[in-house]
């Protein structure tokens, strides 16, 4: 497959990443001159302009591209881009994340958009589009098997802050399913030291979200982090 990420941020990086080691050719579509020259260092395909222009998508390779993902830190630049793809290049199968739970109702097939994700589901996104099924990343179908995919993140003096993954202590049936440091994730390989500043994935059930979050911060209420 031809792959269009239009945001070449965290999420994105990973996506052209899982992608790339699947065979599959990417480009990234990066509109900060310092994070695509970045990223061009590091061995990842850019074009360094915005993905809201039609000509810089044609220049990604919009014309032939099999599927696209508008992964750029704003919703309405991701919208944006998901109608340029699907209405005026025709790209088969549209991706895009949403960053402000509001504007969830945008992203649907009327904006183009096959599949909407959240950041905390990156991990599901990568999994499913490097199998080459891009439309199985819709959250529902966790919550169809009664999973929800949460980030947690470990600051100085949480409970996970110092410990493997193997001494966390979670709610019965949780799983730790990646662990994003320094921008890139990782295994949750059970021997792995945990640190301030990482942010761990973790499947739980669909109420289990505040007692996941008490058993990292027992004092700070049950809001997640």
């Amino acid at each position: 497959m031809h792959v269009i990420v239009a945001g070449g941020g965290v999420i994105g990086e990973q996506v052209a990443r899982a992608l790339q080691a699947s065979g599959n050719t990417v480009v990234v579509v990066e509109a900060d001159a310092e994070r695509a020259a970045a990223l061009g260092a590091r061995g990842v395909q850019v074009v360094a302009a915005s993905a809201c222009w039609p000509r810089t998508l044609e220049e990604a390779g919009a014309l032939r591209a099999d599927v696209l993902v508008a992964c750029t830190g704003h919703d309405e630049e991701n919208l944006v881009i998901s109608v340029l793809a699907r209405r005026h290049f025709e790209i088969p199968r549209v991706v895009a994340t949403v960053r402000e739970d509001a504007n969830r109702w945008l992203f649907d097939e009327s904006w183009g958009v096959d599949a909407a994700i959240s950041s905390a589901s990156a991990l599901v996104a990568l999994v499913e589009e490097a199998a080459g099924s891009v439309r199985t990343v819709r959250l529902p179908g966790l919550a169809d098997a009664g999973l929800v995919l949460v980030e947690v993140n470990v600051a100085a003096g949480s409970l996970a802050d110092g410990v493997t993954v193997r001494e966390l202590v979670l709610p019965a049936g949780d799983l730790v399913a990646a662990v994003i440091r320094h921008g890139g994730a990782m295994p949750a390989e059970e021997a792995l030291r945990l640190a301030a500043g990482d942010r761990l994935l973790v499947l739980t059930g669909p109420d289990g979200e505040a007692a996941l979050y008490r058993a990292f911060y027992p004092d700070a209420g049950d809001r997640s982090g």
